[in-house]
């Protein structure tokens, strides 16, 4: 079995079920596992991959996101012969029914159905417990224009988890623009920047932030990739919006 992955969630995935082994081509962008991608050839960025490369791999099965990969590399793929398995998880409990097809393709299902297993098991446990007080939350994936989240998201899901209330959330687009006078007049008791797909980080965007929304404003910088990676990254994602718990708390 020889496999492509456009997607890092996908490549850590993949490895972390047991499909190192069969990886023939990663993007530019995977590098989890950490130390483990070493000689894995690589095809380009998930938006501008080398279809010709991929095809001098041929790779039984490519593995795509529909929001990470273009339609249109996936088509020429597709035309040209080559099958490619494409998911979009806007729900964390759809992430275990993915990686169990994965390890299908990949005949490593034990390994996959371990993992599966475990993220479920997790979610079990957390609605089988007292209801995590509510908080209000806008988080934000881009500035210039400044844009965010709504509630058909993975990311938006996943923070629900945590008892996460997004004051975005019943915006029609996914992913809209809006204004900081936008967020705040929603009155969030907390403001969540990721460090991607925009690399937000106190160090270089605190003062900036501080200007556009108020300095009197609760925000927390997070690792992006606990929060938008979905596979192996999921039971990651769910600790680390336990976090948010206490930093959406209102101020004294």
């Amino acid at each position: 079995m020889r496999v492509v992955s456009l997607c890092p969630s996908i490549t850590e995935t993949l490895v972390a079920i047991g499909g190192l082994r069969s990886l023939a081509g990663v993007t530019r962008y995977c590098t989890r596992p950490k130390g483990m991608l070493w000689g894995v050839p690589r095809i380009g960025g998930t938006k501008t991959p080398d279809v010709g490369r991929i095809l001098d791999l041929k790779p039984d099965v490519v593995f795509a996101n529909a929001e990470e990969n273009r339609r249109e590399d996936v088509e020429a793929l597709r035309a040209a012969g080559v099958e490619v398995d494409v998911t979009l998880p806007r729900r964390v409990s759809e992430v275990p029914p993915a990686i169990r097809r994965w390890g299908e393709r990949l005949g490593t299902s034990e390994e996959a159905e371990a993992l599966a297993t475990r993220i479920e098991a997790r979610l079990e446990e957390i609605a089988a417990s007292p209801a995590p007080p509510p908080f209000r939350y806008a988080y934000w994936i881009w500035k210039d224009p400044w844009m965010t989240v709504s509630g058909d998201t993975y990311v938006a899901d996943l923070i629900r988890l945590a008892g996460g209330v997004n004051v975005f959330g019943d915006e029609p687009a996914r992913y809209p623009a809006v204004t900081p006078a936008e967020a705040l007049s929603r009155r969030p008791d907390v403001h969540v920047f990721p460090s991607e797909p925009y690399p937000f980080s106190e160090e270089r965007h605190g003062a900036a932030i501080a200007r556009a929304f108020g300095g009197s404003m609760r925000r927390v910088f997070v690792d992006g990739d606990d929060f938008c990676w979905h596979g192996a990254r999921t039971l990651e994602g769910i600790r680390a919006v336990r976090t948010l718990v206490n930093s959406g708390q209102p101020p004294e």
